[in-house]
């Protein structure tokens, strides 16, 4: 493998690269970066509004990471996306906190694409943008993340767990509450019929 590729994560591939980083390699990171910097970005994006501000907070994620994932990351490929994620949530988190951001605008300007990695995500791909933005605005914010990082982003109920500081199980009743309340969002707005059809 070239270290200037990126690798499809999780692989074992990818889980030699995260090894190597804890150890040290900073091309092994590079090649992480490169694999996972669109799912990090994407997730800002969404949460932020702002592409000026998504960057500068994914720059700033990554370094955070580069910097600490000899002394505070254990695990393979696929935690390494949840670690990540988490640590851009944090960082978003904090620019909330210091209050420089309004949250209205969160998914109002974010370009709206569906993962396929699981087919619950059926209910999503029936609308399209602006459906998909207003509908998922009308959601509690806990729901409206968990939705975005399961179906938009296309992160595991683990991964979702990991980056929400949340267990398994919570994710899993988010989900189903949040898609429950999805459902009838839709419905009451023409977009689905009650029974999801």
């Amino acid at each position: 493998m070239s270290r200037a590729d990126r690798v499809d994560i999780p692989s074992a591939e990818a889980d030699a690269l995260v090894a190597a980083a804890i150890e040290g390699d900073p091309d092994a990171f590079a090649v992480l970066f490169r694999s996972t910097v669109g799912i990090v970005h994407r997730f800002l994006q969404a949460r932020c509004g702002e592409a000026s501000l998504a960057e500068d907070l994914t720059q700033d994620t990554f370094i955070r990471a580069m910097r600490a994932i000899g002394t505070s990351f254990r695990g393979g490929s696929s935690e390494f996306v949840a670690w990540v994620v988490r640590i851009a949530r944090n960082r978003f988190l904090d620019h909330v906190k210091s209050g420089r951001v309004r949250w209205e605008v969160a998914v109002e300007n974010v370009p709206v694409t569906v993962a396929t990695v699981n087919p619950e995500h059926d209910v999503l791909a029936t609308i399209q943008g602006l459906d998909l933005r207003r509908a998922l605005s009308r959601l509690t914010t806990e729901q409206e993340e968990v939705i975005f990082l399961r179906f938009l982003q296309g992160l595991q109920i683990a991964e979702v767990a990991t980056v929400t500081g949340r267990s398994e199980g919570a994710v899993k009743a988010l989900q189903f509450r949040a898609l429950r309340s999805l459902q009838k969002i839709l419905a009451d707005e023409g977009l689905l019929s009650e029974d999801g059809d």
